[in-house]
């Protein structure tokens, strides 16, 4: 790549050069003094004009040629459509297929414990996915094909790069170098069997260490990276992924993405997110309020239809640690009207959410990814899309109270609620970039809230576990390992599709519309981390159609914790 900079470089100083030239032998040569005698519209006069302007198309040509080839060398790869394009140019694949790209080994660096690698076949080699479908979200596939998506492509500059400068002179296939990331490999494959023990076709889990190194990112339904090499398997997978995306296996649900690169995937958060009110409130002193819970519901400033808590319940009056613990639907939402829009937006932005619900960016500049890494391939595949919430002045006051409790505008991925726990987890309650890389110094994006703020709010998610909405399912930790956490029960209307994964029609109407069938599903979430003194860990769930956070994504979540403490992470 240096080369191919270095070359254009000198291209494009050579031409400018070359230019310059023709400017001054045209200035040099310019009409001499005309014979009183000689026409001025024929000889010397006539030819000189000519001449001019033949330099000056020539330069322009020149400055044309200059434009176009500093786009494409410089400019081109920050325009994601661009970079797509450049994933399926064979020439681009032949190169990375000329070279026996690098490994990717776990965090114990151990070959055995692989993510990506060569298998020798019958005199052959073969690249390799160990972890099949548990991992494919993460290390992609490579197919001389169809390119590359996930690791393969996000980390291809250096599994491309010679291990070597005595393997690039005299190696005919020069061997690429081998990383090392921060996923555990049999952690993560026990959390895909996990995901896929609980009965429902969804769901997905991000797990963090300390200063954020992604310990495991697990989304299901997931896919083999072989199958790529099916032409019509592949095929149909990628066009489920654009009729039917709610079903494809392609989508990282873990980050909202599709491992080909393509539109984002939201969730909401329920009552996941009302961290993320108590967070604001707890740091703005706001603490003190109290709100009266009752049988009719809230009914926000502007709205007719009424806010009630899950199965009805009544708590009364109510303050922020009993709310907090009980979950309750009408403390928050009227707790977020009163902190206000301007407030909310202003905290939002620490967390790098977008406040307008139309903003469809993405956080490209999230992750630590660190040196000799591209950042432009790495985030077409792993930069998720911007959290949003709808905090304009258009914004009413029924639609922050329903973003108080994590439904309406509400678009999250599970990414984005493992770092919002990350950073009241975090002692100094700033937000860390997350990083596949080990022992990294660790990136502060923003200082989220006050020390004493995250203290606060981690007493709160401790309240939950051990006497809120999570009390049942930690049961099982009692006396062994400590945890704080969040539970969320979240309401979204999803399409619904044939079995050929067609969206169904409900009915056309008059003017010819047609209406496709809808039908409601409950997500299940927990957040949280552990232990609940000195966060080790810090864990996001969500099982989609899983019903109540406590009844599916808790009892993930201990195992998850468990799992963890026996691989002493929690030490």
């Amino acid at each position: 790549m240096l080369i191919s900079y270095a070359l254009t470089i000198i291209l494009e100083i050579a031409a400018l050069l070359l230019m310059l030239l023709l400017a001054w032998a045209a200035w040099r040569h310019r009409n001499p003094p005309l014979d009183e005698n000689t026409e001025k519209e024929s000889g010397p006069s006539a030819t000189n004009r000519w001449l001019r302007g033949l330099r000056a198309a020539f330069v322009l040509a020149i400055v044309a040629v200059i434009g176009f080839h500093f786009h494409w060398a410089f400019l081109a790869d920050s325009n994601e459509t661009f970079i797509q394009a450049k994933r399926f140019d064979a020439r681009n694949r032949r190169f990375s297929d000329s070279a026996l790209l690098g490994w990717v080994l776990d965090r114990t660096g151990r070959l055995e414990n692989s993510l990506i690698r060569y298998r020798a076949d019958r005199g052959s080699l073969t690249r390799e996915y160990p972890l099949g479908e548990s991992a494919a979200h993460l290390t992609g596939y490579f197919d001389f094909t169809f390119g590359a998506g996930g690791m393969e492509y996000a980390f291809r500059d250096r599994l491309t790069e010679s291990a070597s400068t005595y393997n690039r002179l005299l190696s005919p296939s020069p061997v690429g170098k081998d990383i090392t990331v921060s996923i555990d490999a049999g952690f993560q494959s026990e959390v895909y069997g996990l995901l896929r023990s609980a009965g429902k076709p969804s769901a997905a889990v991000v797990l963090l260490l300390p200063k954020n190194e992604v310990l495991a990112m697990v989304s299901t339904p997931s896919f083999d990276p072989r199958q790529v090499k099916d032409q019509a398997v592949w095929t149909r997978l990628t066009d489920q992924a654009k009729e039917a995306q709610p079903l494809s296996p392609l989508v990282n649900r873990a980050l909202g993405t599709l491992v080909t690169g393509g539109p984002a995937f939201y969730y909401r958060p329920g009552s996941t997110f009302k961290t993320f009110i108590a967070a604001v409130a707890v740091d703005s002193g706001i603490t003190e309020e109290k709100f009266t819970c009752k049988a009719e519901g809230f009914v926000p400033p502007g709205a007719s239809r009424p806010i009630r808590d899950f199965g009805g319940e009544v708590h009364g009056a109510i303050g922020l640690e009993d709310a907090f613990r009980h979950s309750c639907n009408q403390y928050f939402s009227q707790l977020g009207i009163r902190l206000g829009r301007e407030r909310l937006s202003a905290y939002a932005r620490r967390l790098g959410f977008a406040v307008t619900s139309d903003d469809s960016s993405r956080s490209s500049s999230l992750w630590n990814i660190g040196e000799g890494y591209n950042r432009n391939d790495f985030n077409f595949i792993f930069a998720p899309p911007l959290a949003r919430m709808e905090l304009s002045s258009k914004a009413t006051g029924h639609d922050i109270a329903l973003q108080s409790i994590g439904e309406g505008f509400d678009d999250m991925t599970v990414m984005d609620m493992a770092l919002l726990v990350s950073a009241v987890a975090n002692e100094d309650g700033a937000l860390s970039a997350p990083t596949f890389e080990i022992n990294s110094e660790r990136k502060i994006i923003s200082q989220f809230v006050t020390p004493q703020s995250a203290e606060r709010v981690r007493e709160l998610m401790r309240g939950v576990v051990e006497r809120g909405t999570a009390r049942g399912g930690f049961a099982r930790l009692q006396g062994r390992i400590t945890a704080g956490g969040k539970t969320g029960t979240a309401d979204r209307i999803v399409p619904v599709y044939d079995k050929q994964g067609k969206r169904v029609i409900d009915r056309v109407d008059s003017k010819g519309v047609t209406n496709y069938k809808t039908a409601e599903s409950t997500d299940s979430w927990f957040i949280g981390f552990a232990p609940a003194d000195n966060p080790r860990i810090v864990y996001a769930v969500v099982v989609e159609d899983g019903g109540e956070g406590a009844r599916t994504a808790v009892p993930m979540a201990v195992k998850i914790i468990e799992r963890a403490a026996a691989l002493g992470y929690l030490k």
